[in-house]
């Protein structure tokens, strides 16, 4: 597809999106200052990468799956500590708390599990449940709030935050 074909279907799509006009409006006052315009690129491409990311089959080590199951089955939030008491028999690397957290910490990125922030310690949890906490702490409502700061603060891709909420305000 050549350049001129890209920016008419990109008009196309501006043209019957409802929220078009404003995101034309926005390109617009983005694109026309270039240091605006180089920031914008590069979150761009970040964007780019993460949409990218959706496709992806996930995969995981056995270890992340037992892990992940034992998070789960525990039908409660759990820190590292609880995770590696708990799993440390089975996996004797997860004996080492720390190893334990970055196990944990690589399902969060993976959007199966969601962390909450208590005190100075973080617990995992499912995603829904996560979101659930995010936006009780935050006093929002899943139709109005903010996914980005809610993927910021639970860890999850956004994809995930998305999803989720379209979930809880029963879209698909």
């Amino acid at each position: 597809m050549n350049r001129g074909e890209n920016i008419e279907k990109l008009a196309g799509l501006l043209s019957a999106d409802e929220y078009g006009d404003v995101v034309a409006e926005t390109l617009v006052e983005i694109l026309a200052e270039e240091r605006k315009r180089n920031i914008f690129v590069a979150k761009l491409q970040e964007l780019a990468n993460e949409v990218k990311a959706i496709d992806q089959e996930i995969t995981f080590t056995r270890m992340e799956r037992s892990v992940l199951d034992f998070v789960l089955a525990s039908k409660q939030p759990l820190n590292a500590s609880e995770v590696s008491n708990g799993m440390g028999f089975r996996y004797s690397s997860l004996r080492h708390r720390t190893h334990a957290s970055r196990v944990l910490n690589s399902l969060v990125l993976k959007g199966v599990l969601g962390k909450i922030k208590v005190g100075q310690s973080y617990y995992f949890t499912s995603p829904a449940e996560a979101l659930m906490e995010c936006l009780k702490r935050r006093d929002e409502e899943p139709d109005r709030c903010s996914p980005v700061r809610i993927a910021a603060e639970t860890g999850m891709p956004l994809a995930v935050v998305l999803e989720v909420i379209g979930g809880l305000l029963g879209s698909e």
